[in-house]
Order: C-alpha cells, then structure tokens, then sequence
C-alpha cells in the first residue's frame, strides 16, 4: 500500500485503516465539479472508528461521532465547536455558519455513525453543507449504510466512491495481537489464523480473544503461545451465556 507512507505510520498499517485513507485521498483529489461525499461502509468491529481517528490526525480532518439522540440543531453545534465557532443561532443561521466555516478550513470532514444522519433526518443539513462548502465529507456507518442513504435520490447521486470494510486478514490479525500483548508473549501464525477463523476477521472481536489468550497464557506460564503450548485451554465465549434452568 504505497500511499501509507505519504499519510505516515503513526498507527499499524491495518487493511480497513489503509482502505479508508485511501478513500478519503481520493475524494480530496476528486475532479472539479465532481461531488464529494464518499461512504465506507462495513459490519460492526472491523475498525471503521480506529481508521476514522487515524484519518482525521494523519490527514487533517474533521472527525464528527454521531450519537442516537442528536437533534439537527446539536449536530450544527457539535460541528461548529470542532471548527472553533460560535453556536448560537437558529438551524438555518447554523447551517450557513458551518457552511462558510467548512469552505474557509478546507479540511475534509468524517461523519463517523453516520447511520444516524438517516434515522434523525440529518441527510438533508449534510447534502446543504456539501453544496454550499464543497468540502470532502466521508460518511462511516454499517454494512447497509449505501442501501439506506440510496432512498435520497439527490444524496445518493452526490456519493463520489464507496469502500467497503474488509475482514481482518493473518497481517492485520497479527498487528493487532502485536499491538496488545504484553512484551515477552508470542503468537505463531498457526494460532493467530485459528483466532482470526473462529471470529471471521472481526478486528474487535480478534483483540479481545488475543487479550484473553495472553491472560491464560500468564496464568499457565506460557511465553510462546502455540497449538500445543495452548492445548486444551477454552478460548474466549462468543456467544451470550444460557440462563441456567431450575435455580431457585
């Protein structure tokens, strides 16, 4: 991934992270008169918050994380206080501030859970802003984010480039193991592609049986974590325990 270098290496190359990057770069160097909203799209726990962070520090954007019960008027304000400016108005006078305030930074802006933008009728406010700023705007949400936000049909002709959030590989699983265990534990690639298997690739899902794994690995006074140095040890649950029956 040769553009890695141009963004720095700040934070371990992770595929997704690298793919989003990617992305955003392409939107930042978009023809003229080309619209400029990009969407990176994939299931919950494949990293799309991490690389989010990592874009807007590496490459000088605006990250916005959506929460539920965000109003129209709070997502303005929200925005307007990341671009260090004032928050009082009215919607319509919030919408041009950030507007202006968007076009003067010229730094693209992340719109992080941005599946929310679709269920709080945000979708509306961001196209304004897109339109009147002409400011590179990647929108990061769930799988079916492209299905959803296709229902505008004026938001859905905006979108420059889609990316789609890939399961982590026996690189990024060994990445992220590297990145979370403690110095003196080590895994061969034969139990980390088991790990990376059991979890079809789910990056969160990945670092939490590797911090499992590296805590019975303590406890059992395992340093080389292999196939037969783990033996019979359980590996993390992955499913929500059954209520027991007939407990009074």
């Amino acid at each position: 991934m040769a553009y890695l270098s141009e963004i720095g290496n700040a934070v371990r190359p992770l595929t997704n992270v690298a793919r989003m990057a990617g992305l955003l770069n392409e939107l930042k160097g978009r023809v003229f008169g080309a619209p400029g909203f990009g969407v990176f799209h994939g299931p919950p726990g494949y990293g799309k918050t991490f690389g989010a962070i990592f874009c807007a520090v590496e490459l000088d954007a605006i990250h916005l994380l959506v929460q539920s019960e965000w109003s129209k008027k709070f997502f303005l304000q929200q925005l307007l206080r990341e671009l260090g400016q004032s928050t009082q108005g009215t919607v319509p006078e919030l919408v041009q501030a950030a507007t202006q305030a968007l076009a003067i930074e010229s730094r693209p802006l992340i719109i992080d859970e941005a599946d929310y933008l679709v269920a709080k009728g945000l979708t509306g406010i961001v196209r304004d802003l897109h339109d009147g700023s002409q400011t590179p705007i990647l929108l990061v949400g769930e799988e079916d984010l492209p299905q959803k936000l296709r229902r505008f049909t004026q938001f859905d002709s905006r979108i420059f480039a889609y990316a789609e959030a890939l399961p982590a590989d026996l690189r990024d699983t060994r990445e992220l193991a590297d990145m979370v265990s403690p110095q003196g534990i080590s895994f061969d690639d034969q139990i980390l592609e088991e790990v990376r298997t059991r979890h079809t690739g789910n990056a969160r899902w990945i670092v939490k049986e590797v911090s499992h794994i590296c805590k019975q690995a303590r406890l059992n006074a395992i340093s080389e974590i292999t196939k037969q140095s783990w033996g019979g040890l359980e590996f993390l649950r992955d499913t929500a325990p059954v209520p027991r029956g007939g407990l009074k």
